[in-house]
């Protein structure tokens, strides 16, 4: 489990900071943002099983998913899941709700732990429950200064905890679940692209073309490392670190994009703040338990 909730830290350590990126990009629609990165997502994947000579490893995996429909389905719901996800996250750094951006990640943990027990039934420990008391607290605060709950605050955690909970079960390796989801995608956007964008590539600026080709390599490094972490670490532990994201994402809104922040939402922020705490404190005293045992 250690191994996974540091990869879980690092992916969401990446993921805190990406808002800087797609902000480079937000002179570009969101949806011709998203359907570029999706193919440069892809494109990046296939090069990486072409340079690293696991052409074979993609090609059983694959034909084993296509002989099990479940995994398939599920396969399909992931790869819609994140897309959604995607989207609605460059759109809302586009047009100046990265601040309601990161409320959604806030809320996401808790949406991920409601999944863990009511879908798996996983255990939570004393200090998980504790944790989730101040991280309610917290959204609800933020949610009563607000006046309402924006439609970005509620699809972020929606996608992404529900992705998450479906890629629970999936056996596919990391680096072939993350090219499935991408190439179930691909047709669409590819479509998109040739017959419904209000631009095409002649209209961006150089820097703008770098961007939207780097985006696939952007994008891989994070999602491989949570999908991995899902593999290694229960998804109420995972959900818990996700808080790692929100709160870069939090900051980067405030002092580099310089998005509204009125003194009054720390009191809802110190409560997520607090959680946080109380759950890295229960992580470790838990880790140190299970080393105890297993001497």
């Amino acid at each position: 489990m250690k191994k996974g909730l540091l990869l879980a830290f690092g992916s969401y350590i990446a993921w805190g900071f990406l808002s800087i990126f797609w902000k480079l990009l937000s002179g570009v629609d969101a949806y011709e943002v998203f359907s570029y990165r999706m193919m440069s997502t892809m494109l990046t994947m296939l090069l990486y099983f072409l340079l690293f000579g696991r052409m074979n490893k993609l090609k059983t995996e694959v034909s084993g998913l296509l002989a099990n429909k479940s995994e398939l389905i599920s396969m399909i719901l992931a790869s819609f899941l994140i897309s959604i996800n995607w989207l609605v996250f460059i759109y809302a750094v586009g047009h100046g709700q990265a601040t309601a951006a990161s409320l959604g990640y806030y809320i996401n943990p808790l949406f991920s732990v409601l999944l863990a027990v009511v879908f798996l039934k996983e255990y939570l420990e004393n200090f998980t429950k504790i944790s989730l008391a101040f991280a309610l607290l917290g959204v609800l605060i933020l949610t009563v200064q607000s006046g309402h709950l924006p439609i970005v605050s509620i699809l972020l955690p929606f996608s992404f905890g529900t992705y998450g909970m479906i890629k629970k079960n999936v056996t596919l390796s990391s680096d072939v679940a993350v090219f499935v989801e991408t190439i179930i995608v691909t047709p669409f956007v590819l479509i998109f692209i040739l017959f419904f964008a209000k631009h095409t590539p002649s209209d961006y600026t150089v820097s703008q073309i770098i961007y939207l080709i780097l985006s696939g390599i952007i994008t891989a490094i994070p999602l491989l490392l949570f999908a991995e972490a899902l593999k290694q670490a229960p998804l109420n532990v995972v959900g818990f670190v996700q808080y790692v994201s929100p709160t870069i994402q939090l900051a980067v809104a405030i002092f580099l994009f310089h998005e509204t922040f009125k003194l009054e939402n720390l009191y809802g922020f110190a409560a997520i703040w607090l959680d946080i705490i109380v759950f890295i404190i229960g992580q470790v005293m838990l880790m140190k338990k299970t080393k105890n045992m297993v001497k």
